[in-house]
């Protein structure tokens, strides 16, 4: 009797369509907390993903739409290939969280949530871009950033030569007479982009039935995202030779970059409603929602691969780290790397050639605690490598500061081998994550030199 309530309350919940992805939704998230974290700390709580607030509820107003017009149906009997696609977005997220590889689960979580909405739902046109539109939360977009920056540097060096301004560029460090400015990461022009790509993708949903139309909508809007960021750049740098730096704006860049990017927007949606053949929220208004029973043997698989994927549980059965001798902390050595999300660290300080040996240990448990996170920085703060070289699984920094030369010696260590190459890390952390073995070592040397070529030291490695 109580087996048979619960699955009436799951058959209320799926009879409206938008309760069963509101459910779905929440089963995902809820059995993937690590993930969000990195999420929040990557996305939410990043300036180029200030706009990943408002993904969601879009997301889901969308579905709600969706509802009205009729076009959410259950299944009423199990999709064999809607099943497999489930599975290996699934397994493709035990594998990708296991090992630890960032882009991999961020969108192994998109397809997981997709194909779940997928088994249990009726595939049609409209019903993957609401839940596919929650790639704009994800961080995934960073690796557009050095390419955009490359051509920002190129186009503003090339509007600079109709202005009479003196410029000198090496880099991405424009010289004016006033000053130099930094093409940084943040000019690359990204977070217009992708606030352009999200919005020209919703509208184009909403209002564009043709192709071709979609299209060059979206070309239009990438290109007047980067355009309006072009414009900034040699704006404020104009702005900073005629007012000798002293303008308010050299310290609020980004604001005046949505001064020029709203114009643009405006001009967007009116091409936009000329290009418009449908509309999606319109057609709604007369249309009832047929009423049909869920899949069981789909909800049972839904909840089963959920559960075994789930990036929650895999967490709370790792066992927390014993007591260690020569436990160490951040601010144990003056002399040290600078490492995130670490469980602990064990140190060895040689007293014959004040050689000092650290060993992080990551045990899984967060997401970004690996010897591989983009922010480790393991040149000690001070110095600067001028060399480095492999040898076997190690890897030599030559590193200098101030007249002193020093070695830092670094290698990566999985089950027991260790690596001096980062990229051979990870295949290792992959072929090893379906074992669900996902527990990592930095070793990190730093050896000062006698000589500041080296030799000796080199030479006893």
């Amino acid at each position: 009797m109580k087996f048979n309530k619960h699955i009436e309350i799951i058959r209320i919940f799926f009879k409206t369509p938008l309760l069963g992805i509101l459910l779905i939704f929440f089963t995902v998230a809820l059995l993937n907390i690590p993930i969000l974290i990195t999420l929040w700390r990557h996305s939410f709580d990043d300036g180029t993903y200030s706009h990943a607030y408002l993904i969601p509820i879009i997301s889901l107003y969308l579905f709600y739409i969706l509802q009205k017009a009729g076009k959410l149906t259950l299944r009423e009997k199990l999709s064999i290939p809607a099943t497999v696609i489930f599975i290996f977005s699934c397994l493709a997220l035990f594998i990708m969280s296991n090992a630890q590889i960032s882009l991999g689960y961020w969108c192994s979580l998109l397809a997981v949530l997709v194909t779940s909405i997928n088994l249990l739902y009726k595939l049609n046109r409209y019903i993957a871009f609401p839940s596919i539109f929650l790639i704009f939360t994800m961080p995934v977009w960073g690796i557009l950033t050095n390419i955009l920056q490359e051509i920002s540097v190129g186009v503003v060096t090339y509007f600079m030569r109709f202005t009479g301004v003196p410029t000198y560029v090496e880099g991405n460090l424009v010289t004016i007479p006033a000053g130099v400015f930094e093409i940084a990461d943040g000019c690359s022009g990204l977070r217009y982009m992708i606030v352009s790509l999200a919005i020209s993708s919703l509208f184009s949903f909403l209002y564009i039935n043709n192709v071709k139309k979609a299209l060059g909508f979206f070309a239009l809007a990438i290109f007047g995202a980067l355009l309006t960021n072009w414009i900034r750049i040699t704006a404020l740098i104009l702005i900073g030779e005629y007012t000798n730096m002293e303008s308010s704006l050299m310290e609020d860049h980004n604001t005046f970059g949505w001064y020029l990017y709203v114009p643009f927007m405006i001009f967007l949606f009116w091409w936009g409603n000329k290009l418009s053949d449908i509309d999606l929220i319109a057609s709604t208004s007369n249309t009832t929602q047929t009423e049909n029973s869920p899949s069981y043997a789909s909800i049972a698989a839904l909840v089963l691969m959920l559960g075994l994927s789930s990036t929650t549980f895999s967490t709370m059965l790792i066992p927390a780290d014993a007591a260690t001798e020569n436990l160490t902390s951040d601010a144990a050595f003056e002399i040290q790397p600078k490492i995130h999300f670490y469980s602990f660290v064990t140190h060895n300080i040689s007293s014959n050639d004040n050689t000092i040996k650290l060993t992080y240990v990551f045990n899984g448990e967060a997401l970004d605690g690996k010897p591989s996170y983009y922010e480790n920085n393991l040149i000690p703060s001070g110095w600067r490598s001028t060399r480095q070289e492999n040898r076997q699984n190690q890897k030599i920094h030559r590193i200098f500061k101030e007249g002193k030369s020093a070695l830092i010696q670094v290698s990566y260590e999985i089950n027991q081998q260790q690596f001096s190459s980062l990229t051979a890390f990870k295949i290792a952390r992959l072929t090893m994550a379906i074992e669900n073995i996902n527990q990592t070592k930095l070793h990190w040397s730093f050896i000062p030199c006698k000589q500041l070529n080296c030799e000796a030291e080199l030479q006893n490695l």
